[in-house]
């Protein structure tokens, strides 16, 4: 047989084995209702699938039928959490799958999944925090998770699949003929079957690799959904995929595995390997052999301390010794019955220089390699300079911006923007989305209440009333006795901090019962914001209940000093270009003194701030409250201050002609418009695009 036609009936049969697996696949494990049903089932109960659904639940619960529950949603992603993992709940999941098997090969009808169970949970659970929230839980709750059309592409690929998998059986006979007949006309066997292992082995490769490109396919194109960031739903979908395909890329690393065992098998053959003498020295390294006493000591406690854990059956040590045992049995094995065929010739070994150069050409790529690998490092590291003055073309997102001081352009600012109901931990919420995607949506102004907490064994932040100096009265005075108590009915008395656990600076809303964050991974995720912005000036607005050195040294371990700027006293505020251009982005403004710190400012020299009971009571009114009118910034706060944070009444006054109404009472009485905004909900309402407004018209300012 020439040796064209032996090449090419390799790659046809190494073909044909490819194709006759995944067809094999799809038939015994997709066309089949109940292994179909098993892994649909094995799908949605994983983690990432898991994240999505309860986020679509809360999305149907909290957006749209049940907005002031929006504070709880912690709560609710516990309750869907917990029915997911329900028997019940599988049975109902499984019930599906056969449905949706049918509708995927032959149904013209589609299917929904939905969780009627949900009710019985989340009431409970709501019950332990607010009784009152949980009488607001719709009594025909039953939120859909899946739907599957009859008339959906995916459908139609699926149909296609499972008619073109009942050529399995024919494709791996065509393989195996193949293979036998080159095997058979070979004049070297050995070297045949060889070939015939590298070319299956290659075959199986380039199938994961394809199998791993439709997979990096799928993932990418799958896009947010609702409020599931692209992250999750893209983790989500490739949870999926492996659920229902991964097994098929673990068959094929196998079958690719055992050809290239078998070429292994055929080159050892054919270099006269003297296997006694090998198998004489495992066994003097193991067992015997001159060695120097400290050497065989060791050797000795290795070869005890390995034995044990095998006899104990310790799963990683028993495992990979079964693993290299048995591959090394059947590599023997295959070596001694290619050996009894015909002897391959040997080739000529390569001349010395040759292989010398080679290494060397090899040697200095690697080195070459290392240092670019090194160098790209260093220049990723390194924060990124400031704009150029040609370079800024827009300042917080507008041209006519950039040559307006701090004073004249409105920011627009969450109240408790740490407290976002989408990060997990956060009971009665005033935000949504986190600080990032706050960021991200046009918020320049973020108000947060550093305090002191100790994590307990359960994991759970308890506050430290009394490093901070106050006491659980002056905290149900300040945040009101249903919020202490909700949060005694969930974690126990305030004041019991446990005895061991160090102190660290969290950001909570007065209570880190109720939610809190390490104010460190908050200012990592802005620095990293600013990293990305060079464009943006961000203020803070700290509310804080520690010592200003513990909050100055959170900054500095943040890498955050080359962006703090420190404002003026006594003189205009600089314009947006110039803390852009300077790289001094980020302002500092603490409610109490500020620090040593020149960039840890004391808000009230610098602003002057409305009453927030006065506009709880009246939403029409702006009544001055700390600051002066000296001061160059006014902060509107413009939020119903009342427990559970109320999102209904959010998207009430966060529309476009109540902020307007509000802007006009305060420059009617305060001889001046607000340039600092802060909402609760910032995305319930025209808060962003109402800020933009008042910027393009330059209406800000004395």
């Amino acid at each position: 047989m020439s040796r064209s036609l032996r090449v090419a009936l390799l790659t046809c049969a190494a073909i044909f084995a490819l194709f006759a697996l995944v067809a094999g696949y799809v038939k015994l494990e997709l066309a089949e209702p109940e292994a179909f049903a098993d892994r649909g089932v094995a799908a949605l109960r994983s983690d990432a699938v898991r994240v999505v659904i309860a986020e679509e639940v809360a999305v149907d619960l909290l957006e749209r039928r049940s907005p002031d529950l929006v504070a709880t949603r912690p709560l609710v992603i516990i309750a869907v959490e917990a029915i997911l993992e329900t028997e019940s709940f599988s049975r109902v999941l499984r019930r599906a799958a056969l449905t949706a098997h049918e509708v995927l090969l032959q149904g013209d009808s589609d299917v929904s999944v939905e969780l009627s169970e949900l009710r019985g949970v989340l009431v409970p659970a709501l019950q332990s925090a607010s009784p009152a929230l949980a009488r607001r839980v719709p009594s025909d709750l039953r939120p859909e998770i899946a739907a599957l059309r009859a008339t959906d592409a995916a459908t139609r690929t699926v149909r296609v699949a499972e008619s073109a998998s009942v050529a399995a059986l024919p494709l791996l006979i065509a393989a195996l003929v193949a293979f036998l007949v080159v095997a058979a006309a070979a004049g070297d066997r050995r070297r045949a079957i060889g070939s015939a292992g590298l070319a299956l082995a290659v075959a199986m490769a380039v199938g994961v690799l394809a199998v791993a490109a439709l997979r990096a396919q799928v993932v990418s194109h799958t896009g947010p959904v609702g409020v599931v960031s692209e992250a999750d739903a893209r983790a989500a979908a490739g949870a999926a995929w492996d659920a229902l395909v991964g097994d098929l890329q673990r068959l094929l690393r196998l079958t690719g595995a055992a050809g290239l065992v078998v070429w292994a098998s055929a080159l050892l053959s054919q270099a006269h390997v003297d296997r006694p003498a090998v198998a004489r020295r495992a066994a003097e390294l193991i067992a015997g052999g001159a060695l120097r006493r400290p050497t065989r000591l060791a050797r000795g406690l290795a070869l005890a301390a390995v034995g044990g854990l095998v006899l104990l059956r310790t799963a990683p040590v028993f495992g990979v010794v079964v693993t290299v045992l048995g591959g090394a049995l059947v590599l023997l094995g295959l070596v001694e019955a290619l050996s009894v065929l015909r002897p391959a010739s040997r080739r000529a070994a390569r001349p010395e220089p040759r292989r010398r150069r080679r290494a060397v050409l090899l040697g200095g790529g690697l080195v070459l390699a290392c240092a670019g690998a090194a160098a790209a490092l260093a220049l990723s590291v390194r924060p990124p300079a400031p704009l150029a003055d040609e370079e800024v073309t827009a300042c917080n997102g507008l041209e006519e911006l950039c040559g307006r001081r701090l004073d004249r352009v409105i920011l627009p600012g969450t109240h408790n923007s740490m407290s976002a109901a989408d990060r997990p931990g956060w009971l009665f919420a005033n935000q949504s989305r986190p600080i990032p995607r706050q960021l991200d949506d046009g918020i320049r102004l973020l108000l947060i209440d550093p305090h002191y907490g100790i994590v307990n064994r359960e994991g759970r932040v308890r506050t430290d009333l009394s490093a901070e100096g106050t006491t659980r009265n002056r905290a149900a005075a300040e945040l009101g006795v249903d919020a202490v108590r909700a949060a005694e009915r969930l974690a126990g008395r305030l004041g019991l901090v446990p005895d061991e656990g160090e102190r660290d600076v969290f950001l909570c809303h007065t209570l880190c019962e109720l939610g809190a964050e390490p104010l460190a991974s908050m200012l990592s995720d802005l620095r990293g914001w600013l990293e990305r912005n060079r464009a943006e000036v961000v203020v803070l607005l700290l509310e804080s209940s520690v010592e200003s050195a513990d909050v100055e040294r959170e900054f500095e371990d943040a890498k955050l000093g080359r962006y703090l700027a420190v404002l003026p006293r006594g003189r205009p505020l600089p314009t947006l270009r110039e803390l852009i251009t300077a790289g001094r982005r980020l302002i500092v403004l603490d409610e109490r003194d500020g620090g040593d710190a020149p960039w840890y400012q004391p808000a009230f020299r610098f602003a002057q701030n409305t009453s927030i009971d006065a506009f709880t009571a009246s939403q029409g009114s702006c009544v001055p409250a700390r600051g002066t009118p000296e001061s160059p910034l006014l902060l509107m706060n413009h939020w119903i201050d009342r427990f559970p944070p109320p999102a209904s009444a959010a998207l009430r006054v966060n529309r476009r002609d109540v902020l307007l109404e509000r802007v006009r009472s305060c420059r009617e009485r305060l001889g001046r418009p607000p340039n600092l905004m802060a909402v609760d909900f910032y995305e319930r309402g025209d808060v962003i695009a109402t800020a933009r407004e008042l910027n393009r018209s330059g209406a800000i300012g004395r």
